[in-house]
């Protein structure tokens, strides 16, 4: 007899254990209550699929080391074949050639240390061209009063701007029709990235057919609408290249027309590798890295005594007469503990994107054959209380303390917001050097406070990435000579 991951009961064929996830609680959150009845390894049937869950740190160790390479495959999913151009989007793309050439372009050519260093001035730019918008709305509310804003919109277009800039040279204004267009359809495309769709699960061929979730045929229209939009990006630089225009500040759309050629093809054309790539990284770096401030800025207003100590930091560390660079992140010990606490609590994946054994491995003990899906809960690994004191609090000191050798790079298997092994997520670096610097300058330049001082509510959004379920609107207030904010 097979030993395999002990299953919990109550599948029916062939909608296996889906009835249990009928509800608004996000996914993650159901399956750490499953944990704490069944244990830290079980199985459970997605449809027809077998899916193990793990969130123990031995037990997510022995996945991203010993097997690893076993376990980097990728399901098939109606997102990767209608969103991510047939699977071209290296984060759709199962484990092969194909996938391994592409992720080292990007590692090597958008995101090495090299790249993100003349991509700086970007970043920086960004930073305080948003920051000086928000002034200039505190100060057209001619109010001596603090301003309300939406904090999670701010964040949206702020980060969602820097990527651009990376990847296209564009930035977007949500005042205008073609950035509203732009914005309102790459949330659409994010959303609809992440859904689930049942035919996905339960491969009935009426299913995909009649389509009665709608899902297709929202991603079907969405692609068509994004495609024409990445499409317009390239032929820009295609027309740029054949005027010989020369732009010195080359974009990732310049890299990739310089290097794409045919051993990166695999049946692909280079625009659709482009695009494919293009919409990847927009998609995994704007939205988490944005949802992940907006966690960060709401945890700190419901815990003043954390913004203050933070303000303080700063304040003695870098002063009022200057704003903080990148070069000053390092002496910001407390600020970046703030940053690993809110990534522990709120990380980016609580459900890590299911990877799947392509070929029968042992796990935990336990056999895994051929095809099983494996998810890993990171949310429920991050408040493992016998890992965590007081897991379910905001203490940002532990990360001074008790656990002060952690990092972010998924080395230490027992805290891994960003994924672990060589599906882990390539952008780490880039996403640290935005979260660090926004969050530095806001707390430098600005006083945050809710109406009446009440707590914010830190009720999840039902989505993989763990949004707030509602917007974060707070009075904002400058803590700044009015010269600083003008650059």
């Amino acid at each position: 007899m097979i030993n395999l991951p002990p299953e919990i009961p109550g599948a029916y064929f062939p909608i296996g254990h889906l009835y249990l996830f009928i509800s608004k609680t996000p996914l993650a959150l159901i399956l750490a209550n499953l944990a704490d009845k069944y244990g830290h390894i079980f199985s459970i049937r997605f449809g027809i699929h077998r899916a193990i869950i793990v969130s123990n740190r031995e037990i997510v160790q022995e996945c991203f080391t010993t097997n690893d390479k076993v376990l980097a495959g990728r399901p098939a999913s109606s997102a990767g074949i209608y969103l991510g151009y047939n699977n071209a989007a290296f984060g759709f793309a199962d484990y092969g050639p194909y996938w391994r050439n592409i992720r080292k372009l990007v590692l090597l050519e958008v995101l090495s240390s090299k790249r993100l260093e003349r991509f700086k001035p970007i970043r920086i730019t960004e930073v305080e061209t948003n920051i000086k918008e928000l002034y200039s709305s505190i100060l057209k509310s001619g109010s001596t009063n603090p301003s309300k804003v939406n904090m999670s919109k701010w964040f949206e277009q702020l980060t969602l701007n820097v990527i651009m800039k990376m990847i296209t040279g564009k930035r977007y204004k949500t005042e205008d029709e073609k950035g509203r267009h732009f914005t309102r359809t790459t949330k659409e495309y994010m959303y609809e990235s992440v859904q689930f769709v049942l035919s996905d699960v339960i491969p009935l061929p009426f299913l995909k057919w009649f389509d009665f979730q709608g899902r297709i045929k929202s991603m079907k229209k969405l692609s068509q609408e994004m495609d024409k939009i990445v499409t317009s990006w390239i032929d820009e630089h295609l027309m740029k290249r054949e005027l010989a225009i020369k732009d010195d500040d080359q974009d990732f759309i310049d890299v990739m027309l310089s290097k794409i050629d045919e051993q990166f093809m695999y049946g692909y054309t280079r625009e659709t590798i482009i695009k494919a790539t293009i919409l990847n990284i927009i998609l995994a770096g704007s939205d988490t890295s944005s949802i992940h401030l907006t966690w960060l800025l709401s945890l700190l207003l419901n815990n003043k005594h954390v913004m203050d100590q933070a303000q303080e930091e700063i304040d003695k560390k870098i002063g009022k007469e200057r704003w903080v660079e990148e070069c000053d992140i390092k002496n910001l010990v407390y600020l970046q503990a703030i940053v690993k606490e809110t990534l522990r609590l709120y990380p980016p994946g609580p459900l890590a994107i299911p990877h799947a054994a392509m070929e029968d491995c042992t796990v935990g003990g336990y056999k895994v054959p051929k095809g099983t899906r494996l998810m890993v809960n990171v949310w429920k690994l991050h408040r493992d209380p016998q890992i965590w004191s007081d897991p379910e609090k905001f203490m940002p000191e532990r990360f001074m303390k008790s656990h002060s050798e952690i990092d972010i790079s998924g080395k230490n298997f027992e805290f891994i917001p960003f994924g672990s092994g060589r599906r882990s997520c390539p952008g780490i670096t880039f996403a640290m050097q935005v979260i660090h610097l926004t969050l530095a300058r806001l707390l430098q330049g600005f006083n945050f406070s809710t109406l009446g001082d009440l707590p914010v509510d830190l009720t999840v959004g039902n989505s993989i990435t763990l949004p707030k379920a509602n917007p974060l609107e707070v009075f904002v207030m400058p803590r700044l000579a009015p010269m600083l904010y003008q650059y």
